[in-house]
């Protein structure tokens, strides 16, 4: 299948990139990023930013001559990454290709909706409105930044990064560091940031720890809709309540939670699953 992945490469935006990355994973150059993401390639941009970024390799993308290939249906879908910030070609797509081969992707951190709902597939991750053609969407992490959930590590209750104080956001530096301070605890705290759903709940699952996950309860149901807010619920429980004969229990429980992680390629699925 040959998509084309509508993006004016400006800079990180998570949505966009988790859904460009879980794609070219899983299509290789056939998945072409209509302006080159410099910062998604091994040798690109350097970026502050943890988990996405410089990973994939640079191999040769055809990119020339776009609306030619629109023209002729060269591509068997078209997605625009970031709906809110890039619809170059829409004009082009909507005129030659049905709606069921368009998808529009929106990461934004509120629920604002745009023009272009019932034109495609509208994929939101804040979503607050049950509508027919507005799908669920949330973050996912690279199948390589996965680590086993590893009991021997654990040396302390809740890791030092701490959402509520920026003293503990000390790890821009390294990303192994920013892992292992998860892997080596039990539990994470993370909250809501601009939006719900939050690259930290994903980390924290993908470093073998457990979120716990202040005013859960009132995350909207339709977001982050993959997550299971009674495990949640309960790993926030016990880490109030905790005692270190838990910790078979905490296992237990951690694996159950972790069926909430979705890698890129799985979120790369879900969406070429609806442009078939």
């Amino acid at each position: 299948m040959k998509v084309l992945f509508v993006t004016n490469a400006h800079g990180a935006d998570y949505m966009c990139d988790v859904t460009f990355h879980g794609l070219r994973s899983l299509l290789g150059p056939d998945c072409v990023d209509s302006t080159r993401m410099d910062f998604m390639y091994e040798n690109g941009k350097d970026y502050y930013f943890h988990s996405l970024y410089k990973l994939l390799p640079d191999i040769e993308v055809d990119r020339d001559d776009i609306p030619a290939k629109i023209h002729s249906y060269f591509f068997d879908a078209i997605v625009f990454g970031s709906v809110h910030r890039c619809t170059d070609y829409y004009d082009l797509a909507r005129a030659l290709y049905p709606r069921n081969k368009l998808a529009f992707i929106d990461g934004e951190d509120d629920a604002n909706i745009t023009g272009h709902l019932g034109h495609g597939w509208y994929f939101k991750r804040e979503l607050q409105t049950d509508h027919p053609d507005l799908l669920p969407i949330q973050f996912g992490i690279p199948e390589e930044k996965i680590r086993p959930i590893d009991l021997s590590r654990k040396t302390r209750l809740m890791a030092h990064c701490d959402p509520r104080d920026r003293s503990t956001m000390v790890y821009y530096d390294s990303e192994s560091r920013y892992y292992d301070q998860y892997s080596d605890a039990y539990f994470g705290y993370t909250m809501k940031k601009g939006g719900w759903d939050c690259m930290r709940h994903h980390e924290i699952l993908a470093a073998g720890c457990m979120p716990y996950f202040a005013d859960f309860d009132n995350c909207p149901k339709l977001t982050l809709s993959k997550f299971d807010r009674s495990l949640f619920k309960e790993a926030r429980d016990m880490a109030d309540n905790w005692g270190i004969e838990d910790e078979e229990y905490w296992y237990r429980l951690a694996v159950d939670v972790r069926e909430s992680l979705k890698s890129t390629k799985q979120i790369a699925k879900y969406v070429l699953e609806h442009l078939q």
